[in-house]
């Protein structure tokens, strides 16, 4: 049942027009900056440089998680050392693209003129990772990923510094 789930999916993949389902497990900083950037562009926003402390930091966080692979995690919104941080999971046979991707298409989410989420809502979690990702005041970026020990999803996270997200400040 294994290997028809797998074959199936490996042929879902080759002739899918989605562009991130992908077997590859995990992504460049150059993919991860990729997505960040253009989305960072697309508002005026100077582009993020890859930090490789935020990877290691990131490393060290998907490696803690695979056990549980984020089972009541959430945001670590003031972690500690002013970073910023989004997380997420996605199924195994995603890049860990998928899921930033996903952060960005939050934007829909999140309405600039009142500077909160859609709704008048303070900023929630799908709203804040999308914040994250596009703040001017975030410069630095470090992220990774990991399959989980059950071996059917994927935890992603992405570090930023400085945090980006200051109550009441619009982050563009």
């Amino acid at each position: 049942m294994k290997m028809l789930q797998i074959l199936t999916m490996v042929i879902t993949c080759f002739i899918s027009i989605f562009p991130f389902c992908l077997l590859a497990g995990n992504s460049s900083p150059a993919e991860y900056l990729k997505v960040h950037n253009d989305a960072r562009a697309f508002v005026g926003v100077e582009p993020l440089i890859w930090n490789e402390k935020l990877e290691s930091r990131a490393q060290k966080f998907v490696h803690d998680h695979q056990v549980d692979c984020l089972d009541d995690v959430r945001l670590e919104n003031n972690p500690s050392g002013g970073y910023g941080q989004n997380i997420g999971r996605v199924p195994y046979n995603y890049t860990a693209l998928y899921e930033v991707q996903h952060w960005v298409s939050n934007k829909e989410k999140y309405d600039y003129e009142s500077n909160t989420c859609i709704g008048g809502r303070d900023f929630d979690d799908d709203c804040i990772v999308y914040v994250q990702i596009v703040t001017k005041l975030t410069t630095h970026l470090g992220c990774a990923s990991a399959m989980c020990h059950d071996n059917e999803d994927r935890i992603v996270t992405c570090y930023y510094y400085p945090k980006g997200i200051v109550p009441g400040q619009r982050p563009y």
